[in-house]
């Protein structure tokens, strides 16, 4: 059964969307996290529901991996696994924003297991990031061998002793995605997006487990400044500044000292902003004197 685009926010400690079933898991997470803190936006497609109830989704796909999962059992619970539908999509919120960084930057758990002779029962899925939640950039990939799709690592580490470190890719499995592939230096938004139609008939739909941030920017350090003007900050030393657009591309904005320990950064344009003085990463019109 389908159902009809939906499009909104959710604010943590604001409205719910139903009686939450799911014990623990209905305690959302909050910025700062690393896990996704917010559902932006989803289309429930069609032949699989599993999940998609009001007593489970958003709550099964806004914190950690299923606990029970492994390479070769995958979830079976619907408060911690939602099935995208033939053709659905998720998109999920993180605060603070994913950043480029060494290596892998984020993780897309599906839910496939290994099974028989080492083969994988794989559901994939189309992954694509956003700064504002409306201009996206896919992942590139390839559908005839699924190469660059998530959905396609099992879930889970077989030897591992103790708790899965869900952040690292050699323990946690799942399907890890680097920033720096699709050229972006940060990005706010995840979009998965059911792609069994070009899989064999017994793919019904992809489920998303979850996803995690394995990089991020410092909780306070981007702010949307106004479209013309003046930054002020105050430093002994000169600032570093980092600007870009909306859309990730980098600025070079102007810096210039204004007296003793007064420093101004002009802005052409909507910018996010990262400004570091000695004592660490700063935002937004902030001034203070060493």
């Amino acid at each position: 059964m389908g159902r009809a685009l939906i499009g909104f926010s959710l604010f943590i400690g604001g409205r719910m969307w139903g009686q939450c079933a799911c014990g623990p898991r209905c305690q959302l997470p909050t910025p700062p996290s690393f896990w996704p803190v917010a559902v932006h936006s989803y289309y429930f497609g069609s032949s699989q529901t599993f999940g998609q109830g009001s007593s489970y989704f958003p709550y099964n796909v806004l914190g950690e991996i299923c606990t029970s999962a492994t390479p070769t059992n995958p979830c079976a619970d619907p408060c911690q696994v939602v099935s995208l539908g033939k053709g659905g999509f998720i998109a999920l919120e993180f605060e603070p924003p994913i950043a480029d960084g060494p290596g892998p930057d984020f993780i897309v758990f599906e839910n496939a297991f290994r099974y028989g002779n080492g083969q994988v029962f794989d559901e994939w899925m189309i992954v694509s990031v956003s700064q504002d939640g409306v201009n996206w950039v896919v992942f590139p990939f390839d559908s005839v061998t699924g190469v660059g799709l998530a959905g396609r690592t099992p879930t889970g580490c077989a030897t591992c002793a103790g708790p899965i470190d869900w952040r690292d890719p050699a323990q946690a499995g799942g399907d890890a995605f680097d920033l720096a592939i699709v050229g972006i230096p940060w990005a706010k938004y995840v979009r998965v997006e059911d792609a069994t139609r070009w899989q064999p008939p017994d793919r019904l739909a992809a489920d998303l487990d979850g996803v995690v941030a394995i990089h991020q920017l410092a909780p306070t350090g981007l702010v949307v400044e106004k479209e013309k003007g003046w930054l002020i900050f105050c430093s002994l030393e000169k600032p570093v500044v980092e600007a870009w657009t909306l859309l990730g591309q980098s600025l070079v904005p102007e810096v210039k000292m204004e007296g003793v320990g007064i420093w101004k950064v002009r802005l052409e344009g909507v910018a996010v902003v990262r400004v570091q003085t000695s004592r660490g990463w700063w935002q937004g019109k902030v001034c203070w004197m060493e």
